[in-house]
């Protein structure tokens, strides 16, 4: 079935090639790494090239509010349902790209701390001098930990305290520099920083796995390769550059 799939997607990117496009794609930074992975050889493999801006999902929506497009846009999948509605994606077209669950990340040589266990997390959050998330205004992990986590666990008012919220991009490298004792973000956004330490994955109760997914707009100037781009992406063959870099299949 696998080389079935792949050989399809190859046929449409051949396909493809005679006729080169350049699309543009607006998406959340939580698919950066595997994204232009992905790309990369469909480029090559296409003719076509790709320009993405890479931005937190709050950001991403003002965009679209403002009345920014593209050819493609990647948001966490819940926000399909309302872009279809309003007409803003072609119907039918959103392919999901990959799950993504929330970790913490320590300076590499530091001591490991214990969060595998509601208790222990909040022991762990009680201790640390300094935490970093992403503003819940702007990302959907820093939503779920300010929202859902921190009140359960009855710490939300110490932590947003010595919290030095996050406004884009890898946020654990605050935490490689030295500048946040602690780290909790998409473990695909931990991943690619060096000098930090991934302490796990949060607690099962309290974890929420985010699922990105990508739909061509309706204002597309290509959305025939759009769409192809994002067959592909979804394909074995594309999702593979997606689980090699932390996500589960959607």
């Amino acid at each position: 079935m696998m080389k079935r799939a792949g050989a399809i997607v190859a046929a449409s990117i051949i396909s493809l090639g005679a006729h080169a496009a350049e699309l543009s794609v607006m998406s959340v930074g939580a698919v950066r790494s595997a994204f232009a992975d992905a790309t990369g050889r469909w480029e090559k493999a296409s003719g076509n090239k790709v320009a993405a801006t890479f931005n937190p999902a709050g950001d991403v929506r003002k965009k679209l509010a403002a009345g920014q497009t593209a050819d493609i846009v990647i948001l966490p999948v819940e926000s399909f349902a309302a872009l279809e509605k309003d007409g803003a994606i072609v119907r039918g077209s959103v392919r999901d790209l990959g799950g993504v669950a929330m970790a913490a990340a320590v300076k590499k040589g530091a001591p490991v701390p214990d969060i595998s266990t509601p208790d222990a997390l909040k022991r762990t959050l009680i201790d640390a001098k300094s935490v970093t998330y992403m503003d819940p205004e702007r990302g959907t992990s820093g939503k779920h930990f300010d929202e859902t986590v921190l009140p359960r666990l009855g710490v939300r008012d110490a932590v947003r305290a010595k919290a030095k919220l996050g406004e884009g991009g890898y946020i654990a490298e605050k935490v490689a520099q030295g500048e946040v004792e602690i780290a909790f973000h998409n473990l695909t956004e931990i991943l690619p920083v060096e000098g930090v330490t991934i302490v796990g994955l949060l607690p099962a109760e309290l974890q929420r796995a985010t699922i990105y997914s990508g739909a061509v707009m309706s204002s597309a100037k290509s959305p025939r390769e759009a769409q192809a781009l994002l067959d592909y992406l979804a394909s074995p063959e594309g999702r593979k550059s997606f689980l090699d870099r932390g996500f589960t299949a959607p």
